[in-house]
Formats: structure tokens, C-alpha cells, sequence
């Protein structure tokens, strides 16, 4: 029953009036309206803090850099040793557990 309704289409009614002789439109509020010195403020402190967001993102940005590099110069040390290093660090560290 319920989408039979929703599908039904149906008519508004619309009322008009005339305007009287006296009608006076809705003016916004007068404090809205910044002189040229706030205008001048906002846009300072706009500028401002876009400033400081773009500084912060500019460290995040150089910070997860340098770990990218720091980590690919480790893993490309790494994979530079030699195999027979890596064979003896891990028989020191087998003899070490051992030990222990």
C-alpha cells in the first residue's frame, strides 16, 4: 500500500498575495558588513594560517622523506654484503644463543 501512495501524484495548492503599498524587503544585518580594516584583519590572519599549515605540511613531508631514504640506503646495504658476511654474523649469533 505504502509505495502505491508514494507513486500517486498529487497537486499543491499555491496561494499568492499582492504586496501592499508599504512593504518594505528584509535588509541583512548591518553587522555583517566589515569595514575595509577588518576586511584587511581576516584576510591577514588567512594568510597567516595558511603560512603555518603549509610550513607543517612541508616538515611532514621532509620528515617522511628522509625516512624513505634512510630505509632504502639500509636495505641497499644490505643487499650489498656479502653473502659470507651474513653467513658468519648469523654463526656469532647462533653461538651466542647457545651460550646464553
Amino acid at each position: 500500500m505504502g509505495t502505491e501512495e508514494a507513486q500517486q501524484k498529487t497537486s499543491k495548492q499555491v496561494y499568492f498575495a499582492i504586496l501592499p503599498d508599504k512593504y518594505e524587503p528584509l535588509i541583512e544585518d548591518e553587522g555583517n558588513q566589515r569595514t575595509p580594516e577588518e576586511k584587511l584583519r581576516r584576510k591577514e590572519k588567512r594568510k597567516r594560517r595558511k603560512k603555518k599549515y603549509i610550513r607543517n605540511v612541508k616538515k611532514a613531508c621532509t620528515f617522511s622523506w628522509r625516512c624513505l631514504v634512510y630505509g632504502l640506503q639500509s636495505l641497499a646495504g644490505s643487499f650489498s654484503t656479502p653473502m659470507s658476511a651474513v653467513v658468519v654474523v648469523m654463526e656469532h649469533q647462533r653461538e651466542a644463543a647457545h651460550q646464553a
